[in-house]
């Protein structure tokens, strides 16, 4: 079927040193998160489910969702060791399919470098009241990390979609609801979009700024002068990597209101592809990256 290798935006994960530091800056900005869940998984293709050193905290919307991820056992197997050593934000960028067995057939067709499907493991508190334990499963296909620098690639399959999306966990105070938009940067910004048509089965807007993925979704390829020109903050050059991810929420008002009144520092400025107004958090608020709100 075709839907199980249509890919969309899953999540996104930022990589953070401190687990418990980051869910307090992201509760401050207004998103519910879910309670620590640690994580279990297979070191490599074929090997056995086992503890890993790492945990998160997920904000769930009704489309995709940001994930937390940091080190609670540095002495046990973890991917999140990796990230760190290169900096602290966003890595992961995960695009959801039906079927992983398929998914990664169709990225064989298409030239992907990426290991077979692999099982990974979580348990997660479960129901309002985080009154019973229930284990989420998922089946990933990890994309070449050497031909594809700028990200930890992910395709998964969701094998137990409701033991993450509960309903108690899809209200946000800053009215967030969907991850609809990641920005990407690297030098050569060419190159990166061709490639990122090829992961993802995506399509091209007529000026090439933005990727539509079939699933749902979209890409927003940059060089480092051109993402620095269209953020609202002073900085440098962005380095190439997940620059940004942009959440849509229920009203642009609300959500100015809500970080106001908590001292965060955030600006407006036009969305670079619509011209429609949206609102930017720094690095410094949402721990060492940036986040676009559109309405």
């Amino acid at each position: 079927m075709q839907e199980d290798i249509d890919l969309s935006i899953d999540h996104v994960g930022l990589a953070i040193e401190h687990l418990e530091s980051g869910r307090a800056a992201f509760a401050r900005l207004g998103f519910t998160l879910s309670p620590r869940s640690d994580h279990s998984g297979s070191p490599g293709p074929g090997m056995p489910v086992i503890p890993w050193g790492s945990g998160n905290h997920c904000a769930m919307f009704e489309t995709g969702y940001f994930e937390l991820i940091g080190l609670v056992d540095a002495a046990k197997f973890s991917n999140v060791k990796a990230l760190l050593a290169q900096y602290q934000g966003l890595h992961i960028v995960a695009l959801r399919c039906g079927n992983a067995d398929r998914a990664f057939e169709a990225l064989q067709s298409r030239g992907v470098l990426a290991d077979p499907p692999r099982a990974l493991e979580r348990d997660a508190p479960f129901g309002p009241d985080n009154g019973e334990t229930r284990r989420a499963r998922f089946a990933n296909v990890y994309l070449d990390t050497k031909a594809n620098a700028e990200a930890r690639f992910i395709v998964i399959e969701h094998r137990t979609p409701d033991v993450l999306w509960q309903p108690h966990l899809l209200s946000h105070e800053n009215g967030a609801r969907a991850l609809s938009a990641v920005y990407f940067v690297a030098d050569d910004a060419a190159s990166l979009q061709a490639r990122l048509l090829r992961v993802a089965g995506a399509t091209a807007s007529a000026d090439g700024r933005e990727l539509v993925l079939p699933g749902g979704g979209a890409f927003r390829p940059c060089a480092p002068d051109a993402f620095a020109r269209l953020i609202p903050f002073e900085c440098d050059a962005v380095p190439q990597r997940v620059a940004a991810a942009q959440i849509k929420v229920d009203s642009l008002d609300r959500l100015r209101a809500l970080l106001d009144a908590r001292g965060v520092d955030a600006r407006l400025a036009p969305d670079p592809i619509t011209s429609a107004p949206s609102v930017w958090v720094g690095p410094a608020d949402a721990c060492g990256t940036f986040l676009q709100f559109v309405a």
